[in-house]
This record gives C-alpha cells, sequence and structure tokens, in this order.
C-alpha cells in the first residue's frame, strides 16, 4: 500500500509538472494569441474567438490563456490594435517615406497595395462584420477610417488639388477600395497593374503612364519612381 501511495503521488506530481510545464508562460506569448484570435476571426467572424477553440489551434490548455490575459476582452483589445497596425502602417510608411511630392505619394500608395500586399482585405472585412455587434471595434474602425481618408487627402492636396477636390478623391479612392474588398473581387496582380494608368488618369489627372502598355513596365515604373525594387 506504501509502494502504490508513492506510486499514485509520482504520478500526480508528474501530471502536475507535466501540466505546468504546459501552461508555462514562456511557451506561448501575447503574440500567439492574438495571431491565433486573428486568423480564427478572419476565418469564423467574432463567434470564431473563444478560448476552448483558441487553445485547441495553439495546442494549448485554457488555463494558459490566464498566463497572459487576465480577460477575453483584453486579448479582444488586442486584436483591434493588431489590425490597425497590420493593416495601416505599412501605408503609412511609405507615404511619409515619398515625402512631400503628391505623385510619388499616389504611386507609393499604390506599389504597397498591389505589390506589396500593404492592406489584408479579408482583415479589414472581419473588422467590419464585427463592428455590427461591437460598439468598442466600431469606435476604433471609424477613427482608423478617418485616418486613412485624411492620409488620402492629404496625397490629393500634395497633387494640387484644393479643398473638396482633395477630399471627394480621397474618399472615391478610398470608398472604392473598402468597395473592391467587400465585394472580394479577384484579379491577379497582373490585371490590377494594367489598371493602374486609368486609375491615375481618373483620379490624380495623371496621363503620365497612358503609353505604359507592358505589365512589367508598369511595375518598373512603380519601382522606379518610389525608389523600391521592380
Amino acid at each position: 500500500m506504501k509502494q502504490l501511495n508513492s506510486l499514485s503521488d509520482a504520478v500526480s506530481q508528474e501530471t502536475l509538472k507535466s501540466q505546468t510545464q504546459a501552461t508555462k508562460p514562456e511557451r506561448l506569448r501575447r503574440e500567439d494569441w492574438v495571431s491565433a484570435a486573428r486568423q480564427a476571426l478572419i476565418k469564423e467572424g467574432i463567434s470564431g474567438i473563444s478560448l476552448r477553440k483558441l487553445a485547441t489551434a495553439l495546442g494549448a490548455t485554457t488555463g494558459a490563456f490566464y498566463w497572459q490575459y487576465k480577460r477575453v476582452e483584453d486579448l479582444l483589445e488586442d486584436v483591434r490594435e493588431d489590425w490597425v497596425h497590420r493593416n495601416t502602417d505599412q501605408i503609412t510608411r511609405a507615404l511619409e517615406e515619398a515625402g512631400p511630392d503628391g505623385w510619388k505619394m499616389y504611386l507609393a500608395y499604390t506599389r504597397v497595395l498591389i505589390l506589396e500586399n500593404g492592406l489584408d482585405a479579408r482583415y479589414d472585412n472581419a473588422i467590419r462584420e464585427w463592428a455590427h455587434s461591437s460598439k468598442r471595434t466600431a469606435d476604433v474602425l471609424r477613427r482608423v477610417e478617418e485616418f486613412r481618408i485624411e492620409q488620402l487627402n492629404g496625397m490629393f492636396q500634395a497633387l494640387g488639388f484644393e479643398g473638396k477636390a482633395a477630399l471627394i478623391r480621397a474618399r472615391v479612392m478610398y470608398f472604392h477600395q473598402t468597395g473592391y474588398f467587400a465585394m472580394q473581387i479577384v484579379e491577379s496582380v497582373e490585371e490590377r497593374l494594367k489598371n493602374v494608368p486609368y486609375y491615375a488618369e481618373i483620379l490624380a489627372n495623371r496621363l503620365d503612364m497612358l503609353d505604359i502598355k507592358d505589365v512589367s513596365d508598369v511595375r518598373r515604373y512603380l519601382a522606379q519612381a518610389t525608389g523600391s525594387r521592380a
């Protein structure tokens, strides 16, 4: 009986040790939970972000979550912040690096959207859907969209447009892009590059690219104008 108790104690201690090791905070970081939540949100919507589903996806126990977070709402706030940075920062950097030249800003914006995947359409769509049932998410979405439109407004002002002429162009460009995402239009990179000269003519009143017919030349033009690799 003593040996059996000793064996039972040893097994219990080993089980406890394994569970503790599985949920050690260094095994999973906040970034891991945010990444899993982001994928769940994109795939299933907000209903996909459940503690049980996320733990299963990460191969962890639900208890491991509480090494990093006190509440699920804290994770949701990190997901909102993750979206803000992932889907806005790259474009912000590109516009800033383009300097005060409006045409370079326009081309930098275009390059990031088409060639560098600077904005994940699925993530934007998932956030917009979530905003219908979450006031906090709706507030964050509104703030970000106002910021994005103001970025484009500044770009069109740098192109020489003033007042409403700049603002309406910014809105048309942004609303077109969000509609494009919402409709989940599927086009190859080559097809999108072919359209670049015509968008530039309509939105920016620039005819510089209309004579460019070859896709590789459009790609090269974007790269050279913005100082990036073709």
